[in-house]
Formats: structure tokens, C-alpha cells, sequence
């Protein structure tokens, strides 16, 4: 068997650390030699490989150059240095339709977006997500046509999915395609658009999630093994079902509904999950708002002096473009989307903590591991001012991230934290959250 050079083939091959799991390496490979493996990594059959390079050259994991990239999407460099990257306008709001509204995690904003695209011809599909249906504890790629597809793609899903493998498909399909995406797979397929290939001419608009970290793909099975759930007896797995912001939970073949931790969303698992599960591509990554999409989308997470969401229930949208701002226009005027214009808003930048966790520990983490001799991404941009408190906090977050990929360590302190003995924490971190705000 002939053995490929390394420097031909995307990260994945040198260093499963630094691969996304995005999936654009799969997805542009001319003679399909790439394929997936158990754990959502490249794999490779030598001889298909023609050793063209392409997978290499649209690779992200390795080096992202930001200022190319921008170019390639603004047609110039971004002048923002701030998180949130470069804003035309930014607006709060939800789907004009009850049904996509009451179904997503964020109002249904983004599947009000893709199904404004679709119906009016925009576009031909829109490439999104979904719970496998034949193995629920796991994601899928798909493109979506209809109402009931766009339905079936609802909720977030925190779990690695890799997207861009979904370009082997559109390859061989005619017409104009949407796609939602995480900044990785963003990264991905702007470096596709960069080699101006024909597949990267089918993307019409990047509807771009923001992202703290995607989940290892095992972490839906052991919370259901945790929880003393067989999988077979799942139809469905939610990261955010129910009442916003959602709970995890496991939706029963026969009809019941098994919530999977205590408290919400927001206040209770995520927090444990975005350490214990956590990839090591995503620790590095300095990417958290797709900065690189046409328009981006978040919860509007922003609260009164009291603690209350003001915005309960909607996507916070950030318009990069004139694509983006063109459908966001057209999307509003429809009716398919609500939404307020709060540009000028100050309290409608990323909240702090997002930002320091991917905007500046991300940073520290980076250059650390770079003194230490270990292989980290390579990026055009310097790393931020910090002060002895940023680099504290990312020793405990790595010490934390760390545990959680011994699973002897990870699944005892996991059931413990998703347990009735997790409570305390829970309302430790909520009465800290109404002690800031009374003071804000």
C-alpha cells in the first residue's frame, strides 16, 4: 500500500487534537477517499488518493488567517477587534410562525430565516441539522426542502456534527443552497470559496451559530446510561426541549419524557457539559460568534436589573453582509421573522462571559500550550492584554477539561453534578446571578 505524505492531508492526519470535526475535507475530496470514522474523524483509503492537496488547503484546524478570510466574506479586511466581530446591524427577534417559534431553542429565528429562503426561491435546500432518526443519541447533516423537514431540524445540537460533509452531496445536485454552520465549518467553507470552486458557488447565504464549545458525540449515550436509559427505548434526544430555555431530555419511544438533569438549560448542565466534553480543537478555538457568516445568531440572553430576560424566548442576529442584510429585509417584510432593530444598543453586545471564555481564555490556552512545545493552531491575530486573573481562570477551566476526557474521572463526577446532590450548585450559581444584577 502506497503511504501519503502528511503535508497533502488535512490536521486530522498529523493531529487529531487540532481537527475540527468539521467535515470539509470529506466533503471536497474528488475520489471520496475520505470517510468518517467512529468518532467523527477523517479517515483514509490510500488507494483513492490522489494527493491533490485540496483537503489540506480547505482544512481549518490548522490555520486560520483571519484577514484572508475576510476579505473572501467582506471583500476587506474587518476593522472591529471586538468579539462580535464586524456588525452592519444587529436585531432581537423570533419567527413569525407559532409553530417554528415554539419549536426552536431561540424563538425559531434561524429555521424562520431558512424557511423564508426556501419559499421564496431563494434558494433550492438548506443545509441543517438534526437527531439522527435511526439512532437518536447521535447528530446528522442533511438538506432540508419542505416545511416538515425544516420542523425535524428544530433544537440545537451541542454534539459534534461535521457539517461540510454534506458537500460531496451538493456536489452532485444543481441549484442554490443555504447553510447553517458553527465558525469552524464556516472557516471550512470560506477557504472553499477561496480555491473558487464550483461547490462554493452553490452557497448563496452562512447563517452562522455562536458557539462555546461542541460536545464529544458520546456525551448524549452516557447521559442516558447515567440515567438508566436504554437507547433503543429513545425516539428522540433534545438538548432544549420544553419551556425556554429547555432541559435535556430523552424523548420515549412510548410516549414519556425523561428529563435528564435538573434545573434549565442555562442555570443547570451546560455549564458541566462545556468542561467534561468538551474537544480540544474547541478549547483553541478563538472563534465563538461566526464571525465569518453572512448572519449570526445567539439567544438574547441580556437581563434587567432584576435578572429577568428581556428578551425571553428570541435570537439575538447580527447582519455581516449585504447578502445577510438582504435577507434579513426581505425575511422581516415577509413576516417570517420578527424582529427589532437594537443596533444602537450597547446591551446587545456579547455578554461578558462568552466573550472572555472564547475571546481571551482561548487565547491564553493557545499560547501556553505553544511555550509548552504542543502543536496549537496557527491564527493572524496576537494575543489580547490579559491580567493574572485571565490566566489563573484557564489553568482551572484546562484542569477541568482535562479530567473530563478520563472517563474513570468524567462519569462519576458527571452523575454526581446531573444528580438531586447537584442542586446546591445550581442555586449557589443562581442566587450569584441575582446578586450581579441588583447591583448592575
Amino acid at each position: 500500500m502506497k503511504s501519503i505524505p502528511a503535508d497533502v492531508l488535512s490536521i486530522a492526519f498529523i493531529d487529531h487534537d487540532l481537527c475540527t470535526r468539521c467535515g470539509t475535507c470529506i466533503g471536497i475530496c474528488p475520489t471520496q477517499a475520505l470517510s468518517l470514522d467512529h468518532a467523527f474523524f477523517p479517515k483514509i483509503d490510500e488507494s483513492l488518493c490522489i494527493e491533490c492537496g485540496l483537503c489540506k488547503a480547505v482544512c481549518p484546524g490548522g490555520e486560520v488567517r483571519f484577514a484572508e478570510l475576510e476579505k473572501t466574506t467582506f471583500g476587506k479586511a474587518a476593522e472591529s477587534s471586538s468579539f462580535d466581530g464586524h456588525v452592519e446591524q444587529t436585531f432581537v427577534g423570533y419567527a413569525g410562525n407559532p409553530a417554528f417559534r415554539s419549536g426552536g431553542a431561540g424563538g425559531g429565528a434561524v429555521t424562520a430565516l431558512a424557511w423564508h429562503l426556501l419559499h421564496s426561491g431563494q434558494v433550492d435546500g438548506c443545509v441543517v441539522t438534526r437527531m439522527n432518526p435511526q439512532k437518536p443519541w447521535l447528530g446528522e447533516v442533511f438538506i432540508a426542502r419542505t416545511w416538515q423537514d425544516l420542523l425535524s431540524s428544530q433544537q440545537s445540537k451541542y454534539i459534534i456534527i461535521p457539517v461540510n460533509t454534506i458537500l460531496q452531496e451538493l456536489s452532485k445536485l444543481e441549484g442554490r443552497f443555504a447553510v447553517v454552520a458553527l465558525p469552524c465549518q464556516i472557516h471550512g467553507l470560506r477557504k472553499l470559496q477561496q480555491k473558487n470552486l464550483s461547490i462554493a458557488r452553490k452557497i448563496k447565504v452562512i447563517i452562522g451559530l455562536f458557539c462555546a464549545s461542541s460536545l464529544e458525540p458520546l456525551v448524549a449515550e452516557e447521559m442516558l446510561k447515567i440515567k438508566g436509559i436504554p437507547r433503543d427505548a429513545i425516539a428522540n434526544f433534545q438538548f432544549r426541549g420544553g419551556r425556554w430555555p429547555g432541559r435535556i431530555r430523552a424523548i420515549l419511544r412510548d410516549g414519556g419524557i425523561k428529563n435528564l438533569h435538573y434545573s434549565n438549560f442555562k442555570d443547570g448542565a451546560i455549564n458541566y457539559l462545556t468542561y467534561l466534553y468538551s474537544p480540544s480543537r474547541c478549547q483553541t478555538c478563538i472563534d465563538g460568534s461566526s464571525e465569518l457568516s453572512d448572519i449570526s445568531v445567539s439567544d438574547a440572553w441580556t437581563r434587567d436589573n432584576r435578572g429577568k430576560y428581556i428578551y425571553e424566548s428570541q435570537s439575538r442576529l447580527l447582519v455581516r453582509t449585504p447578502v445577510g442584510q438582504a435577507t434579513m429585509t426581505a425575511a422581516i417584510s415577509a413576516g417570517d421573522l420578527i424582529a427589532e432593530d437594537v443596533t444602537q444598543d450597547v446591551h446587545y453586545q456579547t455578554h461578558r462571559l462568552h466573550a472572555r471564555k472564547k475571546g481571551l481564555t482561548a487565547y491564553v490556552r493557545v499560547e501556553r500550550l505553544r511555550r509548552a512545545g504542543v502543536l496549537t493552531p496557527s491564527y493572524d491575530r496576537g494575543t489580547p492584554p490579559i491580567e493574572r486573573i485571565d490566566v489563573r481562570t484557564e489553568r482551572i477551566e484546562s484542569m477541568l477539561m482535562r479530567w473530563g476526557r478520563i472517563s474513570a474521572l468524567r462519569l462519576p463526577l458527571f452523575k454526581f453534578l446531573i444528580s438531586r446532590y447537584g442542586i446546591p450548585l445550581i442555586t449557589l450559581r443562581q442566587k450569584r446571578k441575582q446578586k450581579k444584577y441588583r447591583r448592575a
